[in-house]
């Protein structure tokens, strides 16, 4: 018991800090957690099914591996990335995280989550669960994926995952 319970304080501080590093929109530091073959997934809306269904099979909203979340990365922090700059002003609120499973160094993570995102006066609402595959590395972790499972119907009305959920 004491061991699961200190593990799952383990996830839960490196979770929250990746949630204090995407609020403080330093998202190089948020990709340095990923593994170099993580991978970054926004499951499609309005299926029961999106958290088990397979990215190369479905189309996601989000289907990066770690060049293409690179490149996202960078697109971000441009002047000319007109949907996010100045910045958004964002608050991440992870939940109930758990410890679902564990295979050597390899484990399953997940929590519920609230993104509030607030641009122009207009706050949009994004919720739902995230799930990991994080790889334990000495007294920490590295992200092998995260993936987004949106409470939504529909992208309305956001219309849009412009930030990182």
């Amino acid at each position: 018991m004491e061991e699961s319970l200190l593990l799952r304080l383990r996830v839960e501080e490196f979770l929250y800090t990746e949630a204090a590093l995407l609020d403080a929109w330093r998202l190089k530091e948020w990709l340095a957690l990923f593994a170099a073959e993580g991978r970054y997934e926004v499951a499609p809306t309005g299926d029961a099914e999106a958290g088990t269904l397979d990215a190369a099979e479905a189309l996601f909203l989000v289907a990066d591996d770690h060049p293409r979340l690179e490149q996202r990365v960078i697109r971000l922090l441009k002047p000319s990335a007109h949907a996010e700059y100045p910045h958004s002003r964002t608050r991440h609120m992870y939940s109930n995280v758990r410890v679902l499973e564990r295979d050597g160094a390899q484990l399953a993570a997940s929590a519920n989550f609230v993104t509030f995102r607030n641009k122009r006066g207009i706050t949009a609402t994004y919720m739902g669960e995230h799930r990991w595959q994080l790889l334990e590395e000495g007294r920490g972790f590295r992200i092998l994926r995260k993936r987004c499972v949106l409470d939504l119907d529909a992208l309305v009305p956001q219309g849009k995952v412009s930030l990182i959920l």
